[in-house]
């Protein structure tokens, strides 16, 4: 393994909170998307929580 892809490895478990060491490209792919998916969602409510509190 190159130390690149050590350091994606490195990373991506990290951010996947587990050991993606073993997974497939495709499942850390698809798993990434989801974090960032919910991440959108949580930034969304967020900012309509805090316009709702402007506009009151």
């Amino acid at each position: 393994m190159s130390e690149k892809e050590k350091r994606l490895q490195y990373k991506t478990s990290i951010i996947l909170g587990k050991d993606t060491s073993q997974m497939t490209l495709n499942n850390i792919i698809e798993e990434m998307i989801h974090v960032i998916e919910e991440k959108n969602k949580s930034i969304s409510e967020l900012n309509r929580k805090i316009l709702v509190k402007i506009t009151l």
